[in-house]
């Protein structure tokens, strides 16, 4: 590795003195770390194989101070290897230790082989896991391992920054042969502190009985006093903006010249269309094991529509998910038909291969979801993607299905699949966005408040709610309980009430938006009563309290929230005091919220808006969007004042 005395920390696996148990000064340690990251080095570069041109060799070596017990899950590693058989990583050189200062003396407790465990994830990826012995706060942990892999179009991102944990130092060296040509994108906020390119002369790879003599170019990346990714809330996927490296093969020498290899999506459709855990397991003539499936299923539909939506009942809501993160098959679609259970990529392949049964056209669609992160779109980098839904034509329309979650309803698709480019793999596919900017989304309430006979206060509340809201009200009731959301409900009150006969319509029919609807009761007493006209809201609190933000806010859908109320005025009182009406924009046409209030001798009519038609803002506009909530939360805690008669 490169050594960088001004910077680089002077760190060797299985050297640790007491000395080293004290982190020196550093902008990025405060109070709030739980643990810190001292070094984390790494480097790629190649050498020729027997059965293949060029492999990759990928080394990490990372050493950690743990601060306290909230840092438990630093010392639980996971290395992934991809391919299946020969064409598998290789996991070599894999050592781990804890080091603790026990009396003035440095302790080494060494990883044993019987505490590494390897999970088959896919056909396609299995995950080494193992978690360091005698770890507890004040200790130092250290890991180095090696992976050589044939996947050569596909070299290792490097993250320089960690979502929870300041580093000190990260590094990274490729050394890249003649034969191939990437494209480097740097993400991130931070710069460099080394951005170095040279020349590695007459490096020579041997590929069984030929060895090739190339002129290598090295690169090294490094940064020090990296701060931990804050903020996080309101950001689609943290990995999207950390400091990172991503490498995209863009040519390759055939043994004539350089030719452009970055892997078009033509080549790649070609090959996931031929592929048996892909294309070739839809395909209707290797699929025609499901037909009597599918004809039972929809025996006495007279039109195809009634079809999909019959096949894709049967789907959603007869089968068992099995969560995972891969885009192919581990199985066949028969047997996934059979055992009733699958991955997100089996079950929709599955709904796939029926519909084609029934003649149906349908496609699948391959995508990154939000918690995975964007993908390139000019790129086809498949291990950036990790979902699959189906895509089929009813005649001139074009709907896309998920029968994975069984809270979505035929034609509407996850919060976490409006993560932009998706492909669509067919003959005739291409690139398809799932854009959040463009959903409709509306969120109304509706208050009716009368006087009773008894001197109480009375009235009803409506919250209907769109399709994505109904979703997340679903998967929130799915996760808890209807108990424990009602229970969230009241923390949303501004005025304290009795809360009755409280209800969700199509909380069970996902085909339908769900509404949430009680009654109400408010004793009245006392000289003086106040009232807030805004009576339920999830802007109690301002939803960015921070003064600073380095990272833009990302919303999950434009905002479009309407309230209307109408009130009678509660007997023997008179309005004393009324908030006065206020309209507000934001960045001109990006967002407005008004605020309308008006009476007359017997009621009170009143009417909030909040809308926002961006989902995206950028940091330097995180000041004017948190001024713009706290005028919202500072309108919605005024209260109307009601006077007793005399």
């Amino acid at each position: 590795m490169s050594v960088f005395g001004q910077y680089k920390p002077d760190v060797t696996f299985g050297k640790v003195s007491l000395q080293d148990f004290t982190l020196g000064a550093s902008p990025v340690i405060d109070n709030n770390a739980d643990a810190v990251i001292i070094a984390r080095v790494g480097s790629t570069s190649y050498i020729g194989t027997e059965h293949h041109w060029l492999a990759y060799v990928y080394k990490v070596y990372v050493r950690t101070k743990i601060i306290n017990d909230k840092a438990s899950d630093v010392s639980t590693i996971s290395i992934r290897q991809y391919g299946r058989d020969q064409d598998k990583d290789k996991l070599s050189d894999l050592r781990a230790a804890t080091y603790n200062d026990v009396n003035g003396k440095v302790v080494t407790t060494q990883l044993s082989d019987t505490d590494i465990f390897e999970d088959k994830l896919s056909p396609y990826v299995s995950e080494t896991k193992f978690t360091l012995p005698a770890v507890r706060p004040g200790s130092i942990i250290e890991y180095s391992y090696t992976i050589t892999s044939n996947h050569s179009n596909n070299i290792p991102t490097w993250f320089f920054q960690h979502v929870r944990y300041p580093c000190l130092y990260s590094e990274y060296k490729v050394v890249f042969p003649d034969a191939l040509r990437y494209l480097t994108v740097h993400y991130g906020l931070d710069s460099f502190c080394v951005n170095e390119t040279s020349k590695v002369k007459n490096d020579h790879y041997v590929m069984g009985e030929i060895t090739v003599v190339s002129t290598d170019i090295m690169r090294v990346w490094a940064m020090k006093d990296i701060p931990a990714f804050t903020n996080t809330k309101f950001i689609d996927c943290p990995a999207d903006y950390l400091d990172r490296v991503d490498f995209f093969l863009a040519q390759a020498y055939n043994g004539e010249e350089l030719k452009d290899v970055g892997a078009s999506w033509n080549a790649v459709t070609n090959q996931l269309l031929n592929a048996s855990y892909f294309g070739g397991a839809i395909d209707r003539e290797n699929a025609a094991n499901l037909f009597n499936t599918a004809e039972k299923i929809t025996s006495g539909d007279k039109i195809l529509s009634e079809s999909a939506r019959h096949l894709y009942y049967y789907v959603r809501d007869n089968f068992t998910v099995i969560p995972d993160d891969d885009i192919f098959l581990g199985q066949e679609l028969y047997d996934v038909n059979k055992k009733k259970k699958g991955s997100v990529a089996e079950l929709n392949m599955l709904l796939i291969a029926l519909l084609r049964q029934k003649g149906l056209e349908a496609d699948p669609v391959i995508l990154s979801t939000r918690e995975y992160g964007k993908n390139p779109p000019d790129y086809p980098v498949l291990d950036k993607m990790n979902y699959v839904i189906c895509m089929t034509r009813l005649g001139i329309d074009t709907v896309y299905l998920d029968a994975s979650r069984p809270y979505l309803g035929f034609g509407q698709l996850s919060i976490d699949c409006y993560n932009g480019h998706g492909r669509i793999i067919s003959q005739k596919g291409g690139p398809v966005y799932f854009l959040p900017e463009k959903i409709k989304e509306q969120k109304n309430t509706t208050v009716i408040i009368a006087n009773d006979q008894k001197g109480n206060l009375v009235g009803s509340v409506m919250r209907s709610l769109g399709p994505f809201g109904s979703e997340q009200l679903r998967r929130e009731i799915k996760n808890s309980s209807q108990t424990k959301y009602q229970d969230n409900l009241k923390g949303t009150l501004t005025t304290e009430i009795e809360l009755l006969n409280f209800g969700i319509d199509s909380l069970y029919k996902p085909e339908f938006p769900s509404a949430v609807h009680f009654e109400f009761k408010l004793p009245l007493s006392g000289d003086m009563l106040y009232f807030n006209p805004v009576l339920v809201t999830e802007y109690v609190k301002n939803p960015f309290p921070a003064e600073k933000r380095r990272y833009p806010v990302v919303l999950d859908y434009p905002i479009d929230n309407l309230y209307v109320a109408s009130m009678e005025i509660p007997d023997g009182y008179t309005v004393d005091e009324l908030p006065k009406s206020a309209r507000v924009a934001l960045n001109e046409n990006v967002g407005s919220f008004e605020y309308l209030i008006q009476k007359d001798d017997s009621r009170i009519q009143f009417r909030s808006h909040i809308k926002l038609n961006e989902v995206f803002f950028p940091a330097e506009d995180y000041d004017s969007l948190r001024d713009f909530f706290a005028f919202i939360i500072k309108k919605y805690n005024e209260q109307i004042v009601f006077k007793k008669k005399k």
